[in-house]
């Protein structure tokens, strides 16, 4: 009897706590997404949303490129070119920032969400000057690739990138 009465006390504890991690039945899951979960933000404050955008995003750059390595890493110095030349236009200097950073894209290229951390070597910057840098560049910026499910890809990355010496 106190092993029923146990488990029904634990059932309804787990599942009054529980939170769903991924979108609701027949939901727009961009909408949803968009809604539910910062557009930018640190990796460690937002942690059910890494996991639940990482489940709904689990196509990776290199997949959505049809396994070509070249085209993937193509597309991703394209994309940290973007990020710096829109920094020079904004004002914003990110010489010094070395971070860890997820890049969340719709099936069209659009930039949807951008998680990152900032590693202990970077320059020290404001997070919150840098989300708001971030999100305004993701309003701008569109990746020239289309999927027919969203991808994502986790990377390192420093500015400056030196990536336009290695671009023919």
């Amino acid at each position: 009897m106190k092993k029923l009465l146990v488990i029904a006390i634990l059932g309804c504890t787990l599942s009054l706590g529980a939170q769903p991690l991924t979108a609701p039945k027949r939901a727009d899951v961009s909408t949803w997404q968009k809604d539910k979960y910062p557009s930018v933000f640190l990796i460690g404050e937002h942690f059910r949303a890494f996991e639940a955008l990482s489940r709904s995003h689990n196509i990776a750059l290199i997949d959505a490129c049809d396994d070509d390595m070249e085209i993937a890493f193509s597309k991703w110095v394209d994309m940290m070119l973007a990020l710096e030349k829109f920094s020079a236009e904004e004002g914003y200097d990110i010489r010094g920032i070395k971070m860890w950073i997820k890049i969340f894209w719709a099936t069209d290229g659009s930039v949807e969400h951008i998680a990152y951390y900032l590693k202990p070597q970077s320059r020290n910057v404001s997070t919150e000057a840098l989300s708001d840098f971030f999100d305004s560049f993701k309003s701008t910026y569109k990746l020239p690739l289309e999927n027919d499910r969203p991808y994502s890809h986790y990377g390192s990355v420093s500015f400056p990138t030196h990536y336009q010496l290695i671009k023919p």
